[in-house]
């Protein structure tokens, strides 16, 4: 590059385009190609030529020399070679006396049976002057002549046969010469055409190359102007796809940062406004929680200091109070358990024991203590559980799920008091469903009824020994499988459904037998 700034300062400089620049630079250095293509053909083509011209004499040599010793016709021979390779033969004895010329074509009796014998020599009507003489490796010899009658010039190729001839091939330079001069004048024609080609080629070429670099140099200065909505489209999967891409990134990413920075001071109040909520909602779990703790012992130290004070001397009275009082125990230690179960379920301290199980089965035996209890309040359980459902899932704590759903069904239970529990199957999971018929939850409390503490008939809840945790264990147990759980009012009631995933090859386990 500091060199071409060097031979070409003013084109390197700004002034010019990147495309200007490329397709100057090619084809300067294509001209000078082009250029020392033909200074090379029209000097290397001749000298080819007469190389070639002396290897191949070596062959016929070889052939001729070959035919003066197996051939029947020699005379016919020797023409045929002498004809396809436009050349003449000379043929000496040891002694230098001549025994075949092609151009007087006449050759010494007797020498096909090889003897020797004398006979008048045939001098060549040519008068042939050495201009250049060189002797090879192998002892033969090659002459460059030259006519000085016709000054037509000549290749000569001399060597020894095995029995002592003499070999001479006479080559006319002249038709080589010819030919070197049509080859070098069609090489030169097809050296431009291609040159021309070549450089039209090239501009269409770099037009095209130059496009993405023209197209995202606009993009980079939109860039600059703090201007994110331009991006280059996909390229080749070269390095200038590459940039495009990467450009396109850094766009999206200073994009996405610009959009960060502007919307921080909003993130920041939502951030304030979300700690403010989390501790509103640990300060109304540790109130209700203490509410709920302090009913049953208020009534637990009521009846027991009536039982001190003999408020209930019979042996009936004692045993009323002493009831009440394990009553509000049991409600106490089962609030208590839930309590411990749930703050287990939300630190992420339980892991799950998945196992593959047949998802009528596990429903079937999950809903049958229910039985007398909806009996008793004339409430009808129905189930449409398909055959052959495999899940997989934790069914110990999948049961706790299917528990409070039903619970939470008999206690809101109205009108027709009927209870369905549905099964359906989809591409990965399948959907367990709990309906039952009553009234609808208010809009606003679809949401909040999986809040630990929360209910939305306080009037009840209580008495039913209900305390607003159920549902939050369903919430944390789903969370924990990782599977969606919800709730929508429905004609005629309300429906829960849950999420169980479906059973797979790759899935370890046992099917649940319990």
């Amino acid at each position: 590059m500091k060199l071409l700034r060097k031979v070409f300062p003013k084109f390197m400089s700004r002034k010019y385009s990147v495309r200007t620049q490329l397709f100057g630079i090619a084809a300067f250095f294509i001209c000078i190609g082009s250029f020392a293509i033909l200074i090379a053909n029209s000097q290397l083509i001749p000298l080819l030529y007469t190389m070639r011209l002396s290897n191949h004499l070596l062959d016929i040599s070889e052939q001729v020399e070959v035919i003066m010793y197996n051939s029947v016709d020699f005379y016919d021979d020797m023409s045929v070679v002498e004809k396809s390779n436009n050349i003449e033969v000379e043929i000496l004895n040891r002694s230098g006396h001549l025994l075949y010329d092609s151009e007087v074509s006449r050759v010494m009796q007797g020498w096909k049976e090889g003897e020797e014998f004398s006979v008048f020599d045939v001098l060549r009507s040519r008068n042939l002057k050495t201009t250049s003489h060189k002797t090879m490796r192998n002892g033969n010899s090659l002459d460059r002549l030259v006519d000085t009658d016709t000054g037509l010039q000549y290749m000569r190729y001399t060597s020894i046969a095995e029995n002592g001839n003499i070999i001479k091939l006479y080559a006319q330079m002249n038709y080589l010469g010819n030919a070197a001069n049509a080859t070098t004048r069609y090489v030169s024609i097809i050296a431009i055409a291609t040159f021309a080609l070549i450089m039209i080629s090239l501009y269409f070429y770099l037009f095209h190359f130059t496009r993405p670099l023209l197209e995202m140099n606009k993009i980079t200065r939109a860039m600059a102007k703090m201007d994110f909505s331009q991006k280059c489209p996909p390229y080749n999967n070269n390095e200038i796809g590459e940039l495009g891409q990467s450009i396109n990134v850094l766009s999206s990413s200073l994009d996405s940062t610009l959009r960060d920075l502007q919307k921080k001071n909003e993130q920041l109040e939502a951030d304030i406004e979300h700690e403010r909520r989390i501790e509103k909602m640990r300060k109304e779990f540790v109130s209700n929680a203490s509410h709920e703790l302090k009913t049953p012992i208020a009534i637990i130290q009521g009846y027991a200091e009536g039982l001190k004070l003999g408020i209930k001397s019979n042996r009936a009275g004692s045993d009323e109070y002493c009831d009440i009082i394990i009553e509000e125990t049991h409600k106490m230690n089962r609030l208590v358990c839930d309590m411990l179960e749930l703050s287990k379920y939300e630190s992420g301290a339980y892991e799950l024991k998945p196992r593959i199980f047949e998802v009528k089965k596990f429903i079937e035996e999950s809903i049958d203590t229910y039985d007398i209890l909806a009996q008793e309040n004339g409430i009808r359980i129905t189930k449409e559980i398909p055959e052959g459902l495999i899940a997989y899932g934790d069914p110990d704590k999948l049961d706790m799920v299917i528990h409070n759903y039903v619970s939470n069904a008999l206690a809101h239970a109205k009108g027709e008091k009927l209870i369905r529990l549905t099964a359906q199957e989809h591409e990965d999971f399948i959907r367990i469903a709990v309906y039952n018929t009553g009234d609808h939850i208010a809009e606003n409390e679809l949401d909040s009824i999986w809040q630990s503490f929360y209910r939305s008939d306080k009037a009840h809840s209580r008495a039913e020994g209900r305390f607003g945790i159920g549902l939050s264990i369903v919430k944390a147990i789903q969370e924990l499988h990782g599977m969606p759980y919800s709730v929508e009012n429905t004609e005629g009631g309300v429906t829960f459904t849950f999420d169980i995933k479906k059973a797979e090859e790759t899935d370890n386990g046992t099917e649940n037998q319990s």
